[in-house]
């Protein structure tokens, strides 16, 4: 009996283990978003640039690589992007986030749904107590590749408000 209870055990730490690996990538990620997001002086950084790119999927990797191709605005260098917005925290505006937690949770298959929390728009004066407070939800499914966690996807809202940042990149290039 003791056998299988440290057999539970071990399997429930495990399983923990592997949750907690999956919000790795999710937090480089969302640290690029709150350096983004902050205002301050200095260079954060980009979600896609090399010290970033290996945090996503090799699917997400290459959908990004295509989308370069098509830019969404020319700029003087030519280093053009395929997003005229945010494509993590999905705005042009806002606020330094506040509050941000990251909760895993066990998604379909092998997947892991990392949760990342935030409040995004907290110092827009002009808005009302509910939408200065209201918490944004952004979903991360988190799949291993070579044995490291790597994002997939990352996925807001539902239904006709549903944004998919695979969906979106395979919009630009066309598939």
């Amino acid at each position: 009996m003791l056998k299988y209870v440290l057999v539970a055990g071990f399997l429930a730490i495990a399983g923990s283990a592997n949750a907690a690996d999956a919000t790795t990538p999710v937090r480089a990620i969302m640290d690029v978003a709150t350096a983004l997001w902050s205002g301050t002086d200095g260079d954060p950084g980009d979600y896609f640039d090399d010290a970033h790119i290996g945090y996503f999927s090799k699917n997400i990797r290459t959908l990004y690589a295509e989308a370069l191709k098509h830019p969404a605005f020319d700029t003087d260098d030519g280093e053009g992007n395929p997003f005229d917005y945010d494509p993590i925290v999905l705005g042009q505006d806002g606020c330094p986030l506040e509050g941000l937690t990251l909760q895993p949770e066990k998604a379909g298959g092998a997947a892991t749904d990392v949760v990342a929390r935030f409040k995004r728009f907290t110092c827009m004066e002009g808005n009302s107590d509910e939408e200065r407070n209201a918490v944004s939800e952004l979903h991360f499914r988190v799949i291993s590749e070579n044995g490291k966690p790597v994002i997939a996807d990352v996925v807001t809202g539902e239904g006709d408000d549903r944004h998919s940042l695979a969906e979106a990149l395979k919009e630009i290039v066309g598939q």
